[in-house]
């Protein structure tokens, strides 16, 4: 399977997560993203130990630089994934959309403020669009978009983390949520109803790992062998398909106040695709 397509699978497994995790029914999400935590763990653990990792993790596990940016990335990612499981079990799949069609220029803009990294004009306006689809509802309602916000930016900074860890996908969520499982294991002990569970979702429970790495494993095999330019334009058909699911199989409404939103996040997506396009013709024009 050419690197592309397992890109594309990637993210439209992560795509159909929207319709995965109401499948938990009423269970409390919280517990949910504990459970997933845990899994997730044993899942990589498995993985890791099966392809020969072993020795990478001990040897991981002794460099306290980069256990510290592991221990950072686990705390932000269960932050980002205890928030997307609370806005899809609660109905709020639109605002998950809305988060990772902005992730990308919020994570252009913090390379700019942690690395120094420089942006360009357009780039500016595409994320000063964002910011106005953001307000949109704040203006109209007088409600901020929370969810959206906290899952964009919790990944974005996510990934600013992850440039400072040289661990491989796999190491990197083992050690990852290696870190946060107590955290996991002492609200599953001390604030969950673990003795309601139904026959139904203690079967579930152990795929949230595989849900969680399958898609992982694909994009950290696919990327190799895929441009980041295809990688980041197949990027956007996860939010799109999440939008249309959330509206068509799910039934929530999309309103006057979501076009308008939606619109000026989508003007600066495009203009932060254009701009993308545009240098990369400028760098191949110079080679």
């Amino acid at each position: 399977m050419p690197g592309s397509l397992k890109v594309l699978a990637c993210y439209l497994m992560w795509a159909f997560l929207v319709l995965y995790w109401p499948l938990f029914g009423a269970m409390d999400p919280l517990a949910v993203l504990c459970f997933r935590i845990v899994f997730s763990m044993i899942f990589c653990l498995i993985i890791a130990l099966a392809t020969g990792h072993g020795p990478a993790l001990r040897a991981l596990m002794k460099d306290k630089r980069q256990m510290l940016f592991l221990f950072f990335a686990g705390i932000i990612i269960t932050v980002n994934w205890g928030s997307y499981i609370i806005a899809v079990m609660t109905g709020r799949v639109i605002d998950a959309s809305l988060a990772y069609y902005m992730c990308p220029i919020i994570t252009i803009v913090l390379g700019f403020f942690i690395y120094n990294e420089r942006l360009r004009p357009l780039q500016w306006v595409a994320f000063a669009l964002a910011v106005i689809g953001v307000t949109v509802p704040i203006i109209a309602y007088g409600q901020v978009p929370v969810f959206a916000i906290i899952i964009g930016t919790s990944f974005a900074v996510y990934s600013a983390v992850k440039k400072q860890v040289t661990a491989t996908a796999m190491e990197s969520i083992f050690m990852e949520t290696l870190l946060v499982t107590p955290l996991a294991l002492i609200y599953l002990l001390a604030f969950s109803h673990l003795g309601d569970l139904s026959s139904k979702e203690m079967l579930l429970i152990p795929t949230a790992g595989i849900a969680t790495t399958l898609p992982l494993l694909l994009f950290a095999v696919g990327i190799k062998d895929t441009s980041l330019s295809v990688a980041g334009v197949l990027m956007y058909v996860n939010p799109t398909i999440q939008l249309l699911l959330g509206v068509f199989c799910l039934g929530e409404e999309f309103t006057t106040t979501h076009a308008w939103m939606f619109a000026f996040v989508w003007a600066g997506v495009a203009l932060f695709l254009a701009d993308g396009f545009r240098e990369r013709k400028k760098t191949e024009h110079i080679e």
